[in-house]
């Protein structure tokens, strides 16, 4: 077979000669390093047994009005075996593509007469991988998958979504998003949806519009490949400065278990880590979640989000009504905040927590206001207090209207 020639001048289109080299059965693809970048205008595909493999800083950019995906496996259905994709500066040039869909038909505060074109989204509209969504990178049912050493740049929603995922590692990944189309939402890092287990995640760096890392076991139907639990995974090292969000595990159903969260670091203007449910009338299942070394502040908006100022101040630690939580650890969260007076950790009502223990923890406050340490106006079972340290102007350690049913402190 012979192979087409890479043009790399950021002129003309390399997708037919990168989608040959993918399709010709071997399995490692590299792309040399192009005159200026390589530009594809469709979505590449990989197949099974194959590494795809950039340097470090080569980019590939997403040729204006593509509205497509940059990078997908071929067989979401019946699924894809050893996938890794490696280095790459993955442009997808946002603001040459259609707006975020999920913005059609609403406008800035600031501006109302200003509405983004499109069609309203309808949130019940079935699925589809063919459906423009904005997203970058989408991997659905692969077993042993890598992704290391990608920056994404601009993406219009999702930087990276995957689903079905079993026996993975994400790794070094840097966001790099310097602008948006229309506004800096919906823009998540690494989004995982329903039936991905045995995983690691970890070194992650920059601002992400949304959330940095989402485990989202349910979510909107015509934005999630598929529902189901999400379990045994390790995310380990996050280091982002005004961003939205470092961890979102969300579930309205289908439960999120064995989930350890570690290295944070950064300032965040929703909250760093949200335990959240959504909507329905079935209760959010979340089993064995430890958070520990969080060394974190509150951040501000921008001032193009289109929820500003519509959405409260969230805290740093988020449990939302309609939850069940069987067991919450928290350890080495330190807040050092010069920003937004809000509680540390909100437990909202009618969430249950089995198990809450939190050692080890505390806040330096340097904003004149007091704000109280945990608020729960749920049901705690047991909370388990150990080595708390407010300093500044500092409220309670524990408050709220909730009940806890049994508690061990180590303050006199």
């Amino acid at each position: 077979m012979k192979s087409l020639l890479l043009a790399g001048d950021g002129i003309h289109d390399d997708t037919e000669a990168i989608q040959s080299l993918l399709d010709s059965g071997v399995n490692l693809i590299h792309l040399p390093p192009p005159a200026k970048h390589y530009v594809i205008s469709k979505t590449l595909i990989m197949h099974s047994g194959q590494e795809l493999k950039l340097d470090r800083f080569t980019r590939i950019r997403l040729a204006a009005g593509s509205n497509c995906l940059m990078l997908t496996n071929d067989d979401h259905a019946e699924g894809n075996r050893n996938i890794s994709v490696s280095g790459g500066i993955w442009d997808y040039n946002n603001q040459e593509q259609a707006p975020n869909y999920q913005l059609a038909g609403r406008a800035h505060p600031s501006t109302p007469d200003k509405k983004v074109p499109g069609q309203l989204c309808d949130s019940n509209r079935a699925y589809s991988r063919d459906l423009y969504r904005g997203v970058a990178f989408l991997f659905v049912n692969v077993e042993h998958f890598s992704m290391t050493g990608v920056t994404f740049r601009d993406p219009v929603t999702y930087a990276s979504q995957f689903a079905l995922l079993r026996y993975f590692t994400i790794e070094d990944v840097t966001f790099d998003f310097r602008h948006w189309n229309p506004a800096p939402n919906n823009m998540d890092g690494i989004h995982l949806d329903g039936g991905c287990r045995f995983g690691k995640i970890s070194n992650l760096k920059g601002t992400c519009y949304d959330d940095l890392v989402a485990l989202n076991a349910n979510d909107g139907l015509i934005d999630s490949p598929f529902q189901g639990p999400i379990s045994d995974i390790e995310i380990d090292g996050i280091f982002a400065e005004n961003c939205h969000s470092a961890v979102r595990m969300l579930s309205f159903e289908a439960p999120i278990r064995r989930i350890h969260i570690r290295n944070i670091y950064g300032t965040f203007y929703r909250y760093t880590v949200g335990i959240t449910h959504w909507t329905g009338a079935t209760r959010g299942i979340f089993d064995d979640i430890l958070l520990e070394n969080l060394f974190i502040g509150k951040a501000l908006p921008r001032e193009e989000d289109f929820n500003t100022p519509a959405l409260p101040e969230y805290p740093p630690i988020f449990i939302e009504r309609g939850g069940d939580v069987s067991s919450l650890s928290i350890r080495n969260l330190q807040r050092d905040e010069h920003t937004v007076a809000v509680p540390t950790i909100v437990i909202e009502d009618h969430v249950t927590v089995e198990y809450l223990m939190i050692h080890d923890s505390g806040c330096r406050n340097h904003l004149p206001e007091p704000f109280n340490f945990l608020v729960n106006d749920g049901t705690v079972k047991r909370l388990v207090l150990d080595g708390i340290r407010l300093a500044g102007a500092s409220g309670e350690t524990v408050s709220g209207s909730g009940t806890i049913h049994s508690l061990r402190s180590d303050e006199k």
